[in-house]
């Protein structure tokens, strides 16, 4: 899965990319716009989220590359946290 972090004693497990093992560089915490099951995180619970990790998805492709590795990387989260890509991007710009 991710890593685990806690916060005011609250452990936080991170949604981050697959292939990522290292602890997330730069991480955010807040409220969850959807239901993560996969981490026990219900809609309006705290999320930590690595956006180091996942700062692309959010960026508009330059090239063909980028564009694939974006595509990539998206499907790799979806499928491993179960969600659609219209979920993982509300989940991030909300």
């Amino acid at each position: 899965m991710g890593t685990t972090t806690v916060v005011n004693g609250a452990s936080f497990e991170c949604l981050q990319a697959s292939e990522n093992q290292a602890a997330c560089e730069h991480r955010l915490y807040k409220r969850s716009a959807v239901p993560v099951a996969l981490l026990g995180v219900s809609k309006g619970d705290a999320i930590c989220i690595c956006l180091s990790d996942l700062k692309g998805l959010t960026e508009t492709a330059e090239s063909k590359v980028a564009q694939l590795e974006q595509q990539e990387t998206l499907q790799k989260i979806t499928q491993k946290y179960q969600l659609s890509e219209q979920e993982l991007l509300r989940l991030l710009r909300n």
